[in-house]
């Protein structure tokens, strides 16, 4: 099974579930991590802070202490969650290199982290559907980075004869939506794979797989 809010490698968040009693206070990553949870599940209107602080197990002003408000609350964790993704796949594109290997280590990085962090994936879903301050925030903070680290070994690609048929818009919703939906919908994968493509032999050979269908042998 994949561990869920996994967006700071060096430190995996606890998982929300029933309130703390007789432990350290809240860090920061668990409420970032049980922010995304909530947000991804319920939507922005759906979560309450009250049962934010409850599943936290946290007095009722720490959020409002940490983050201000709700909104503040939503900001940080997907600042949080989302950075992450946008600076790994910026770092997988290395310049003068092929760029249908440059393609493929993009897809693989992105598909894999969003099996990873499937929560992302379903707060994007949530806000897409209608404009939005927080839907402007996604749009310039990282959907727009990420279509920028994908653009130059796309337009590489083009410029050689090899994607000059396929719209950018067409491959980047391939990946970013085609490639993550297993993940991003869990509940239907589940109920018709099980669990197996939740282990990390399966998230690497289906990652592998997108970015072979979409990036082979360019």
């Amino acid at each position: 099974m994949i561990s869920r809010i996994r967006v700071v490698p060096e430190e995996t968040p606890r998982r929300p579930g029933r309130p703390r009693k007789g432990t350290a206070p809240a860090s920061t990553e668990e409420i970032l991590a049980a922010a995304l949870r909530a947000f991804a599940a319920q939507g922005f209107h759906g979560v309450s802070i009250r049962d934010l602080n409850r599943v936290l197990g946290v007095s009722h002003n720490v959020l409002h202490q940490r983050f201000g408000s709700k909104e503040g609350v939503w900001y940080a964790a997907v600042d949080w969650g989302f950075g992450a993704i946008v600076a790994l796949v910026a770092d997988a594109d290395v310049p003068g290199t092929d760029p249908g290997a440059r393609l493929r280590t993009m897809i693989r990085t992105f598909v894999g982290f969003s099996a990873r962090n499937p929560d992302l994936g379903a707060i994007m879903s949530n806000e897409a559907r209608q404009p939005s301050e927080r839907l402007d925030h996604l749009l310039e903070r990282f959907v727009r980075p990420m279509l920028d680290a994908f653009t130059p070994a796309f337009t590489d690609l083009v410029n050689a004869g090899k994607l000059d048929h396929v719209p950018l818009p067409t491959l980047y919703y391939l990946i970013t939506s085609g490639g993550a939906a297993p993940y991003t919908n869990e509940g239907m994968t589940r109920r018709l794979f099980g669990d197996d493509p939740f282990t990390q032999k399966e998230i690497d050979r289906h990652a592998d797989a997108v970015s072979r269908l979409l990036a082979g042998d360019l």
